[in-house]
């Protein structure tokens, strides 16, 4: 009865969105045993107005620290990073916000490559 009531006026059972997760393995040298999870499939809003944010670059510095905090708060969910002291980082903007550049950017281009991929729920960078 109940999927009766989740049919549509044509009779066609509506199709569910499936949330996937990723993985992100870097195989650089520099990046080695790194491991970070993140939400994969965020609403479209966010995955454009990230790409606006983030393709911003040295332009906008402004626009790229929001892009790495959207990152930080909305997508990051867990890694396996501490600072040079042994201090763990927290996997939210606050925690992203304090890693060198480039390691920011490799996330970021990791996430947004495998966000635009069907399929596999992780990504090698």
């Amino acid at each position: 009865m109940v999927e009766a009531l989740k049919a549509s006026a044509n009779g066609i059972k509506p199709f569910t969105i499936q949330r996937r997760r990723a993985i992100l393995v870097f195989k650089q040298e520099e990046y080695e045993g790194l491991h970070i999870e993140a939400r994969l499939d965020v609403d479209l809003r966010t995955f454009l107005d990230l790409q606006i944010l983030a393709g911003s670059g040295d332009a906008n510095a402004h626009g790229l620290k929001e892009a790495f905090t959207m990152f930080g708060d909305q997508i990051l969910e867990s890694w396996n990073l501490e600072d040079e002291n042994g201090d763990v980082l927290s996997a939210d903007a606050a925690g992203f916000l304090t890693i060198p550049p480039t390691l920011g950017t490799a996330i970021l281009t990791a996430w947004s490559e495998a966000a635009t991929t069907s399929g596999e729920a992780s990504a090698s960078a």
